[in-house]
């Protein structure tokens, strides 16, 4: 587990981050982690730094390294449980025995697709990606034969009566004919297992997508085997990631899938490979996995990224949609969190803690909240006690317009509140209140003396049992109301 980002120097907006502990908090991370982060602040930064790290990945600091500095980047990071950091110097990561996966938005470009097009490069990770070391190996035993029996066909067709030629080529078709059955052993049940999970998670987001296979180039050199692609059934209608050819019969991605559509089959292929790999002994980052989804497939995304964070070791969410952080926060209440904030002083970015539900309480709440704090540990401050005596009247305003909201009209003061009261007829529900018009009354006059409107306000000073006395009295009259 990584339990605190100690630096991080010149790599994106983290120009000059190190880690400042305090009281509120000393920089630890948590079994789940939750980063919100707004737009151009540093979280593609950090998803980067984390997914060079996962794969030892240099070129990937280097292409986000802070431009205008010649310095060279700096990471160091706090294991659990190990004296010693994990730390990125000179362009070089020292060895770790971390095992993280990342899922960010160029996941897709990476191993899927480019927009609507599947490229070479995209087939070839792919390859990689699902097939790992093993496919690898057999690739190398092949590419030898295919190289020479490709030179043999080249003679042959200058030579049509070469018979050595043709006697070679059969031979070397032999060979590669063993050594594809060897591969296709390999490969087919891997094959089949993805396409099994893939649409399985597939299922969970879109009733009319399906991965039918994965295929190759027909009729080409026998290298295309080494780059694979996935053909999808939508409306059970055949469709490719390819350039649109007219009259062609196979459906083009382009026109037949959304963006969202596109983000979900990357995600659905991001789940199938950790459930293949297991997630018990991981890492897993995941960078804004809501990027350009439709609004229906919330619900889902949050259902399956909390059974992750609940089984992997650690779980860090970075993402730019404070509403989605906040749900997901509620949905894994039941898991050891922190929730954390990339912000910039102007000179850095760094990471901060942050109270992501405070974000979505309305004005009331959040004097409430005021209030509270005053009630469980006081006051310090002189400035801390006018705003708990600031909070008073709008406290007091909020649960009356709560209670009495078919009476008492969302647009008036306090001081109407207290009309109102005053005048209520018998066959009201209002007057039942005037037995407290007194201490409301009371309530109102004390904050008005410390009101930001009120001249004099600042320089009146705040006695703080007198404080005390008048939040008691705010609490009495709102069990009376």
């Amino acid at each position: 587990m990584l339990e605190k980002i100690i630096e991080i120097s010149n790599i994106g907006h983290f120009v000059n981050f190190k880690l400042q502990g305090s009281q509120k908090w000393n920089g630890q991370l948590k079994k789940l982690n939750i980063i919100y982060a707004p737009n151009g602040s540093g979280k593609t930064t950090l998803s980067t730094i984390l997914k060079s790290l996962s794969q030892n990945d240099i070129e990937l600091i280097k292409f986000k390294k802070t431009f205008g500095t010649t310095t060279s980047p700096t990471v160091k990071i706090k294991q659990y449980n190990n004296s010693q950091l994990v730390s990125l110097e000179n362009f070089i990561w020292t060895s770790n025995m971390l095992k993280i996966e990342v899922f960010d938005i160029n996941y897709i470009e990476d191993y899927l697709f480019a927009g609507s097009y599947v490229r070479k490069q995209n087939k070839t990770n792919l390859f990689k990606l699902l097939l790992g070391n093993r496919g690898g190996e057999l690739k190398n035993k092949l590419r030898p034969l295919i190289n020479k029996k490709d030179r043999l066909a080249k003679t042959l067709s200058k030579d049509k009566s070469n018979v050595e030629a043709k006697e070679q080529i059969k031979q070397y078709q032999q060979e590669l004919n063993t050594l594809l059955e060897e591969f296709n052993d390999y490969a087919n049940p891997i094959f089949d297992k993805h396409i099994e999970i893939v649409n399985k998670y597939l299922e969970k987001f879109t009733s009319y997508i399906t991965l039918s296979e994965f295929s190759f180039q027909k009729n080409t050199s026998d290298f295309e085997r080494f780059r694979i692609f996935p053909v999808f059934e939508v409306y059970e209608e055949q469709v490719v990631f390819s350039n649109p050819i007219p009259n062609n019969k196979i459906g083009n991605a382009r026109y037949s899938m959304s963006e969202g559509d596109k983000s979900t089959i990357a995600l659905c292929f991001f789940l199938a490979r950790l459930e293949i790999l297991g997630i018990h002994d991981k890492i897993i980052v995941f960078d804004d996995p809501l990027s350009s989804f439709d609004y229906s497939r919330r619900n889902s995304t949050i259902f399956q990224l909390a059974k992750i964070a609940n089984s992997a070791v650690q779980f860090i969410l970075l993402t730019h949609d404070l509403a989605f952080a906040a749900d997901f926060s509620d949905k894994c209440a039941f898991i050891d969190q922190i929730t954390l904030k990339i912000e910039n002083n102007g000179e850095t970015s760094f990471l901060a803690p942050h109270d992501i539900n405070a974000e979505f309480l309305t004005s009331t709440q959040k004097d409430i909240e005021v209030i509270k704090q005053f009630l469980s540990s006081g006051a310090s401050s002189d400035y801390d006690k006018r705003e708990v005596i600031r909070c008073i009247r709008p406290v007091l305003e909020g649960v009356f317009k709560s209670k009495y909201f078919d009476l008492i009209p969302n647009n008036i003061w306090l001081g109407d509140i207290i009309d109102l009261l005053r005048k209520s007829s018998v066959d009201n529900r209002l007057k039942r209140l005037v037995a407290i018009v007194d201490d409301v009354i009371e309530l109102n006059d004390y904050t008005k003396n410390y009101h930001h409107a009120s001249g004099n306000g600042k320089s009146i000073p705040i006695d703080n049992e007198e404080l005390k006395r008048y939040v008691t009295l705010l609490m009495k009259t709102i069990d009376k109301i």
